[in-house]
């Protein structure tokens, strides 16, 4: 079962990594004033994995899987190695942690009050 998991888990975070920066790619090269920036882009991405990460790894073991499948897409959207390392860099630390940006209805509702 756990080598299920994680190939789903990898190919999760391949697909929505690889969906996301390819619609992203061809938005701003079609000039949309809505297409986001690549740091755009790559937070959108981070935060997307970040939340997996923390709501259905257990442990270390399955958040590298996400880290793998982030890795693929990169590979498939042919961008450089230092690219690609760079980019892993920068999401690596989140997705470890599975830490979101996103505040949580807990947070309104204190600043509410």
């Amino acid at each position: 079962m756990g080598m299920l998991k994680n190939h789903k888990l990898r190919h999760r975070a391949h697909v929505c990594a690889f969906n996301s920066l390819r619609f992203a790619a061809r938005l701003r090269g079609q000039l949309s004033e809505f297409a986001p920036s690549l740091a755009e882009t790559l937070q959108t991405v981070g935060e997307e994995l970040a939340a997996i990460a923390r709501d259905e790894c257990a442990n270390e073991q399955e958040r590298r899987q996400l880290i793998e499948g982030l890795k693929s897409a990169l590979r498939a959207l042919e961008l450089s190695e230092a690219a690609r390392a760079h980019i892993v860099s920068q999401l690596e630390p989140r997705i470890m942690a599975g830490e979101t940006t996103r505040t949580t209805a807990e947070a309104w509702t204190r600043i509410a009050v």
